[in-house]
């Protein structure tokens, strides 16, 4: 079944008909490569692939092959090529078969993590059995956010290891790579999810330098961070977009492929890992993450938090993908240029404990400014980072028209 899926992905229209519904997860290890090298294939080149091609992808990726890999893998592609075309409908009806059994496969293994008494196993087992149906795709996600500019523009009317592309954060925490987990955390109107947009989507973001990246919305709908996406890369403020959309749309074609977006105000933490691991993203950012939905009974409400962190790190790890949230920063905070993990809205201590990089975001309140300290000055305060261990702060300017952070 997957052999004959993999010679059909040779083809460009098949592979451009049938992607969205395929994943690496979906194959046995041994043909994940092979899945990946064709994928690679036809991101580079735009026409057919041959077999021959896909092996030297795969060459490539492994410089340091033993003879018996070498062996193995041109077995592989072998047999992979003996095979016969798929019909339309046939390649439909097995990529369905391949999702049941993956699907399955996930069931089973939640039942012996139910046998052997892990803590939350009932609960994901339960939400997984209720999100998932038989023969489950990933069309029944929902339709991603639009990345259609004239659309955008008329459905919002406001403003609205990946190195960091600021400078000095770069060389001081290094960047944050797969199954690594951080959080963004500041007071309202700070400029928290224009700095999480700012690293995703600015000049020598995530993005540009390839990562996969998936940002999910928990408050703000992603129609207006979409659009705030675009103006982080174009450079362009919505008032230029409005006037250039054909400029902005030709500049956010080199990133567009790289950014999804997602509005998950629904959705539970099963649903979300199941569309990571749909798209099989490499840098996942949950604005808003502390109101995700987790099942369980708690008496408190840092009682949630902490698992609701302890599981999202957990998903980090699964996934192996870097995991961010965006959070608020508590009362205590107002007024204040430094802050500290303590500063954290909730479950202090819980959270923290979680975390491998957390970065605060402080500004002067209004009227303790002057000509030398202007008001969208920020300061980037790294009060863990088990990443590099580094600790300090970086002072940076925020441009909110076009949602960059700048040293």
């Amino acid at each position: 079944m997957e052999l004959k899926i993999l010679k059909g992905l040779l083809s460009a229209e098949f592979y451009n008909s049938n992607k969205s519904n395929l994943s690496p997860k979906l194959f046995e290890e041994e043909l994940r490569d092979v899945y990946i090298c064709i994928t690679e294939g036809h991101e580079k080149y735009t026409q057919d692939l041959k077999i021959d091609d896909v092996k030297a992808i795969w060459f490539k990726n492994n410089p340091v092959a033993t003879r018996s890999e070498k062996d193995t893998i041109d077995d592989v592609f072998k047999v992979i090529n003996r095979e016969e075309a798929l019909s339309d409908g046939i390649a439909g009806d097995l990529i369905k078969e391949l999702w049941k059994r993956h699907v399955g496969h996930k069931i089973a293994n939640m039942g012996i993590e139910l046998t052997e008494g892990v803590p939350d196993a009932m609960s994901r087992l339960t939400t997984l059995l209720d999100n998932v149906r038989e023969g489950v795709m990933p069309k029944d996600f929902g339709d991603a956010t639009t990345k259609d500019i004239e659309e955008l523009l008329r459905m919002t009317s406001d403003d609205s290891r990946w190195k960091f592309n600021i400078a000095t954060l770069s060389r001081s925490v290094y960047g944050i790579g797969p199954a690594e987990f951080g959080t963004i955390f500041a007071l309202p109107e700070t400029g928290k999810s224009a700095f999480a947009i700012s690293i995703v989507c600015g000049p020598g973001g995530f993005c540009e330098q390839g990562a996969k990246v998936l940002y999910l919305g928990n408050e703000e709908e992603t129609r207006r961070t979409m659009l705030r996406a675009m103006q982080a890369w174009s450079g362009m403020t919505r008032e230029e977009i409005v006037a250039n959309p054909r400029t902005a749309k030709n500049r956010f074609a080199a990133i567009e492929d790289r950014l999804e977006m997602k509005d998950i105000q629904e959705w539970d933490l099963q649903k979300i890992e199941s569309y990571i691991e749909h798209l099989n993203a490499d840098v996942v950012v949950i604005d808003q993450g502390d109101k995700v939905h987790i099942n369980g009974t708690f008496s408190a409400s840092h009682e949630r938090l902490r698992e609701l962190y302890r599981s999202l790190r957990e998903l980090a790890k699964r996934q192996q993908c870097a995991v961010i949230t965006v959070s608020q920063a508590s009362n205590e905070a107002r007024g204040r240029t430094r802050l500290s993990g303590f500063d954290m809205e909730g479950s202090k201590i819980g959270k923290m404990a979680e975390l491998d990089l957390c970065i605060g975001i402080g500004k002067h309140e209004a009227g303790d400014v002057d000509d030398s300290d202007p008001d969208n000055t920020r300061y980037l305060t790294i009060s863990k980072n088990k990443l590099s261990g580094w600790h300090g702060t970086v002072i940076c300017n925020l441009q909110p028209q076009i949602s960059r952070y700048v040293e």
